[in-house]
C-alpha cells in the first residue's frame, strides 16, 4: 500500500519529469521540423516533406528514453532536498523514487513501442520483453550512478565524473592487452576452446538470467546506500 508521502514523492517525479520530456520534445522536434521546412521551402518538394515526417515518431522514442535516463541520473539531490524540506524520510524518498522509476519506464516502454508501429508491425512479445528489461536495467543503473554522485559535492563530481570513465578505459585496454598476452593451448584446454566447459556455460541462457539478477541486485543495493547516506550541501 503507497502511503500518502510516498504519492507526494512520486508526483512530484512525475511533475518534474513530465516538464523535462515536454520542454525537451519541444525543442528536439520543433527543431526537427524547422529543418524540414527549411528543405521544403528551397526544394518545393511536398513529397519528401511528408516522407521527412515519418522520422518524427523515432525521434520522439529517443528522446523519451534519453530524458527517462537523465532525469534519474541528474535529480537524485533536488529530488533530496525536496523531500528534506517537506520533512518526507530518506527510506520514504527511495521506495517513492523507486515506484515513479518503475512506473515511468513501464509508460515510456508502452508509448516506444505504439510509436514503433509507425516504423514496423508489432514485434514478438520476446523482443518487446527484452526491450522493458534493457530499459528497466539502464535506468536503475542511472539511477544508481546519479544517487552515488548525490554525495559529491561540486568539485568531487566534476573529478569522479572525468577520472572514473578514463580508469575504466585504462583498466579495459590492460585486461584486453592481457588477455592476447596469453598463450592458451585451445584446443586441449578443459575451460577454455572449442568444447570448454566456459563456452558451455556462456552458451547457456540461464547463465545470463542468473548475471542479470545479480547486476540488478547490486545496482540496487548500492542506489539505496547512496540513497540512505545523502546529505544537505550548501554548494
Amino acid at each position: 500500500m503507497i502511503s500518502h508521502e510516498q504519492r507526494l514523492v512520486i508526483t512530484n517525479v512525475f511533475r518534474r519529469l513530465g516538464w523535462a520530456l515536454a520542454i525537451a520534445t519541444s525543442w528536439i522536434v520543433g527543431l526537427q521540423l524547422v529543418g524540414y521546412l527549411i528543405e521544403l521551402l528551397i526544394n518545393h518538394r511536398l513529397d519528401s516533406f511528408l516522407v521527412s515526417l515519418q522520422g518524427i515518431p523515432g525521434t520522439l522514442i529517443f528522446v523519451f528514453n534519453l530524458v527517462l535516463g537523465f532525469y534519474f541520473l541528474i535529480s537524485a539531490y533536488e529530488d533530496f532536498k525536496w523531500t528534506i524540506q517537506n520533512g518526507i524520510s530518506r527510506k520514504t524518498l527511495w521506495w517513492g523514487r523507486l515506484t515513479a522509476l518503475l512506473l515511468a519506464s513501464c509508460g515510456i516502454w508502452i508509448i516506444d513501442e505504439l510509436l514503433s508501429l509507425f516504423d514496423h508491425p508489432i514485434t514478438s512479445w520476446q523482443s518487446m520483453g527484452m526491450h522493458l528489461l534493457i530499459l528497466l536495467t539502464s535506468v536503475l543503473t542511472l539511477q544508481m550512478i546519479g544517487n552515488g554522485f548525490g554525495l559529491l559535492n561540486r568539485t568531487w563530481k566534476w573529478i569522479v565524473g572525468i577520472g572514473l570513465p578514463i580508469l575504466f578505459i585504462l583498466l579495459l585496454m590492460l585486461l584486453i592487452r592481457a588477455m592476447f598476452g596469453l598463450n592458451i593451448g585451445y584446443q586441449y584446454n578443459a575451460w577454455v576452446g572449442p568444447n570448454s566447459i566456459l563456452l558451455t556455460i556462456l552458451s547457456s541462457s540461464a547463465t545470463w538470467w542468473i548475471v542479470w539478477a545479480i547486476y540488478i541486485i547490486i545496482v540496487v543495493t548500492l542506489s539505496k546506500v547512496f540513497n540512505d547516506r545523502m546529505q544537505l550541501r550548501r554548494d
